[in-house]
């Protein structure tokens, strides 16, 4: 069978093979034929498991490079870029991507690929007898919350999709025929308006987030709760402005209790930081199991790294000084010395020259020096260090994520930081956000973006009260672009604030400098991008897939 016609259609797959019933493990260490599958407890909890390993995925079509597509999506915004013309999602970013976008085709197959799972466990799990009903309606609110997870990214990516809620074979997706003779989709493959799908998703959140506990013990740590679906639920919330239940959602997570700010933003994307009191649901990475090679593909190139997400000007600009005000406003803001006297998240966040770097500071600029310190070599972009492809295309490099162990251990391709998916801090910000769309001002509002500027190692100053509406939008805005910065959310802001079409157009502009050669200034930049409001907002639907299915294509596609 050719391989498009799984685009929609995918089979059994995985699940039949099963996964181990370790939970964090991958690779199955036994196998479960068709015969007696969904027969036992243990067939239950495998076909779970392989449903969780459908979130992350590599547009390889193969685990290799787990979570590095989760964190690549954040280049086709306007936070940074990729300069590498060969890699996934370049071609979305500048606007010239088509039909036939290879990464188009990952994101749709691999979603459907676990809605799949999730149907296939759904109509099998009554055939299992041997089990706790308790557990048993877990495990399968855990199996919905993952399908609505699956579904939700492919509606913010694609708009109106297939809403398959029972399995499917490839001769349901055959197209029907319409009065005039022409094919169209069949009823399984038409397209259901996005807000159907989204009331649906906040309906079945609600309903089995009451099956969920709110914590796991160790054996179970990293399956999702209580907490995650109430999480999501507000995010999806957020999505469609339903400001009020979208606030009182968030709410709900907040009065658990659970959760806090873990104080040391530095810490929280690395290996100190695996499973610290702010997370609600991420990625659970085995080094032995999953290589994810976020160090290889994200790093700069002075340790290896292909620089393949470059963070810009822009999103460096977002971060305010500390005093509180942004660099257009702020007295301690100095041209000459742009990253002193900023918000510690630009540090923990961003590698600019001068940071401290490998026993070192790393630096972009031609000609620049440190007195007292040693540049780490193969950054400069013009210092003759092989891996000039590989270096920064904006002067700037990803620190997030980034781990100094990795490169300690040799673990360029092996390492195994956990990538967070929800954590407490968005909470916090979905509460504040939909309180002022809602102006509904209070200060539980200030209480909410305080707590997140008041974290340990960043002890930003807090916003006062008295704010209007319209000043405490932009104060929410940029806290969510400088604190969830590289974490996927960015897209989906531009998106649904109606930005896109201001920000993205134009030329991703990194760095300036003057070079010491000729004297002038020099802007790093790279290609030029487009955005058209008549089709941007949506990816197109992938051109096999609508040759299969006969699909309706997203307007301007």
């Amino acid at each position: 069978m050719n391989k498009n016609i799984l685009l929609i259609a995918i089979a059994l797959l995985s699940i039949l093979t099963g996964c181990s019933d370790d939970f964090l493990e991958r690779t199955p260490s036994d196998q479960v034929s068709s015969a007696n599958f969904f027969k036992q407890e243990k067939d239950l909890v495998y076909a779970v498991n392989a449903a969780y390993a459908s979130i992350g995925f590599n547009n390889w079509g193969t685990d290799y490079g787990y979570s590095t597509d989760l964190l690549r999506i954040e280049a086709i915004t306007d936070n940074a870029l990729d300069h590498h013309s060969w890699n996934a999602g370049y071609r979305l970013a500048d606007g010239t991507a088509s039909s036939y976008d290879w990464y188009v085709e990952s994101r749709w197959m691999e979603r459907y690929r676990g809605i799949q799972r999730v149907n296939r466990i759904l109509e099998g799990a009554d055939g299992v007898t041997d089990i706790n009903e308790d557990y048993k309606a877990r495990l399968l609110a855990e199996a919905k919350f993952l399908r609505a997870y699956f579904y939700f990214d492919l509606v913010y990516l694609f708009g109106d999709v297939p809403y398959l809620t029972s399995s499917i074979s490839p001769e349901e997706t055959t197209p029907a025929i319409d009065t005039d003779g022409e094919k169209i989709a069949s009823e399984a493959c038409k397209r259901t308006d996005k807000t159907t799908i989204l009331n649906d998703l906040v309906n079945q959140l609600t309903i089995l987030a009451s099956d969920l506990p709110t914590s796991y013990s160790s054996e179970d740590v990293g399956r999702i709760t209580k907490g995650a679906a109430l999480s999501f639920k507000a995010r999806i919330l957020l999505y469609q402005e339903r400001w009020a239940e979208a606030a009182t959602a968030a709410k709900e997570v907040m009065d658990l209790g659970v959760y806090t700010i873990y104080p040391s933003y530095g810490k929280m994307f690395t290996y100190e930081g695996i499973g610290n009191s702010e997370v609600i649901f991420d990625l659970q990475e085995l080094k032995e199991k999953q290589w994810n090679f976020t160090m290889q593909n994200y790093g700069p190139n002075s340790v290896g790294g292909w620089s393949s997400g470059c963070p810009l000007q822009s999103l460096v600009d977002s971060y305010e000084c500390t005093d509180g005000k942004t660099i257009a406003e702020s007295a301690l803001f100095d041209a000459n010395d742009p990253y002193a006297n900023r918000d510690p998240r630009l540090t923990y966040s961003i590698l600019y020259p001068g940071h401290d770097w490998r026993y070192g500071v790393f630096n972009t600029i031609p000609g620049a020096t440190y007195p007292g310190k040693t540049i780490v070599a193969g950054d400069d972009l013009t210092d003759n260090t092989s891996g000039q492809w590989n270096k920064t295309g904006t002067g700037y490099n990803w620190l997030k994520y980034i781990s100094e162990d990795d490169v300690d251990n040799g673990d360029y391709w092996n390492g195994s930081i956990h990538y967070i998916l929800i954590r407490y801090a968005e909470v916090l910000l979905t509460y504040a956000e939909a309180k002022i769309e809602a102006n509904d001002i209070d200060q539980s509002v200030y209480d909410a973006i305080n707590e997140i500027r008041q974290r340990a190692d960043v002890n930003m100053p807090i916003i006062a009260s008295g704010k209007t509406q319209t000043e405490l939008r932009e104060i929410v805005r940029r806290e969510r672009r400088v604190e969830l910065a590289f974490e996927g959310l960015r897209l989906m802001d531009i998106r649904r604030w109606k930005i896109a079409e201001n920000v993205m157009p134009g030329v991703p502009e990194g760095l300036s400098y003057i070079d010491p050669d000729s004297g002038e200034n020099v802007t790093l930049s790279w290609g030029t991008r487009v955005f058209d409001t008549n089709k941007h907002y949506l990816w197109p639907i992938p051109q096999a897939e609508i040759d299969i299915t006969h699909l309706e294509q997203n307007p301007g596609w």
